[in-house]
């Protein structure tokens, strides 16, 4: 329950209440910082490779990193990284391969008896098997995923933009006239979506004559830059057209792919914030305190994309210490069981969230706290509610009035 001791009616509002979100947990093994989608509007532009390399160069400066293959009837990531090993679970989930270079890589080609067969499905159970490369795949921890999405704006990218929680998309394209069209298809389904583009990496931009070393644009003049400022999207790199790239992708050795042309992309990728909320619980002897004014111990858990991945134990001398032991941990959210109504203004004006009425362990009640939040929470304008689900309908959300003894919403 939120904390407002100063509300003369209700302190918030069933009308805002969010809508079940279709968001898909990861394994519960999964510890997953940053998930970028690799799209195209269209095939045959290399966003594989350019998915490839990004994961490879990022593993070469030490991130961890991962492919999930979205693109199930076309896949080639497996190949690129040299990876036969076929998937194989356990009873907590599937286990992805690892490439020489220690690149985590779950593909359906991996799942089939002969890398030669074919995937004959339709698009559902397509788009099925890409969420269980979400949820039943155990990445462990890993600093970037990245979706090798198929080409267009179907079941797949719609599956992946619903059900995993995606940081960033960055497009793909190649240097012909019909390209304008095909980024603003892409674009509109981002936006759509709510999902941020990071930027356009042009593929195919050119070729370098190996006795001049000018460059050659085989396809034409490129129009990305003209493009990328029509949309306001960052151009991220210009992509040659490498036979020692290409060779190496063969040969299943991206592991050690060195190319200086994704620099720029790289940067963009590392300085992107990892959405980190910290929560602080009062604790005493490994229970939620009773009250908040007699902690000496908070527990300060990193919650990203609604999972707990770390916890964090702290003792105080003196109640003076918990306000910058709060700002130095960043701390967002406070759950405790009952707290002082003047404390709690002082920490609710500074900009922290409080939960009251939170008790037992205090690992659990962030877990409970992040399920009710991923639902929805109730606040109490009746009038305004559409919610047939809502639990308090006969509440007319004015607390000092209300009549409704079920109201589980009274301070």
């Amino acid at each position: 329950m939120a904390c407002n001791h100063n509300c003369d009616t209700c302190s918030q509002n069933c009308s805002s209440k969010n809508k079940k979100s279709l968001l898909e947990k990861p394994n519960k093994y999964s510890s997953v910082k940053k998930v970028i989608a690799i799209m195209s509007g269209k095939g045959g532009v290399g966003k594989s490779m350019v998915t490839g390399l990004l994961a490879s160069l990022l593993n070469q400066k030490g991130y961890k990193t991962g492919v999930l293959d979205a693109d199930i009837t076309g896949p080639s990531i497996p190949k690129m990284f040299g990876v036969k090993e076929r998937g194989h679970g356990t009873q907590e989930g599937l286990l992805p391969s690892l490439s020489k270079g220690g690149v985590k890589v779950m593909s359906s080609q991996l799942l089939l008896e002969h890398e030669n067969d074919p995937v004959v499905w339709r698009g559902s159970l397509i788009a099925g098997l890409v969420k269980q490369f979400w949820t039943d795949v155990i990445w462990e921890d890993v600093d970037y995923l990245f979706v090798d999405m198929p080409p267009g704006t179907g079941d797949v990218p719609l599956t992946v933009f619903q059900s995993i929680g995606v940081d960033g998309i960055i497009l793909v394209t190649s240097p012909q006239e019909l390209v304008k069209m095909i980024v603003e298809k892409a674009v509109k389904m981002a936006n759509m979506m709510n999902i941020p583009i990071i930027g356009i990496v042009e593929n195919m931009s050119y070729i370098k004559c190996p006795d001049c070393d000018k460059k050659i644009e085989v396809f034409g003049p490129s129009r990305v830059d003209e493009i990328g400022k029509e949309f306001n999207i960052p151009v991220l790199a210009k992509m040659p057209i490498d036979h020692a790239l290409t060779s190496a992708s063969d040969k299943g050795d991206i592991d050690n792919a060195s190319v200086d042309y994704l620099d720029e992309a790289l940067k963009v990728l590392e300085a992107l914030p990892v959405n980190v909320m910290n929560v602080a619980v009062p604790v005493d002897e490994d229970v939620i305190c009773e009250n908040f004014e007699e902690a000496k111990t908070f527990h300060i858990y990193s919650i990203v994309k609604n999972m707990v991945i770390s916890g964090r134990k702290y003792d105080i001398e003196t109640s003076d210490e918990v306000y910058n032991l709060f700002r130095e941990n960043q701390v967002h959210t406070i759950l405790c069981n009952q707290i002082d109504g003047m404390l709690c203004n002082v920490f609710e004006e500074d900009g922290f969230e409080v939960f009251i009425e939170c008790s037992g362990n205090p690992l659990e009640s962030v877990r409970n706290f992040l399920a009710m939040e991923e639902k929805g929470t109730c606040s109490g304008d009746c009038s305004n509610c559409n919610d047939t689900s809502c639990s308090h309908q006969g509440c007319d959300g004015d607390c000092d009035h209300c009549n409704d003894e079920s109201c589980n919403h009274k301070h």
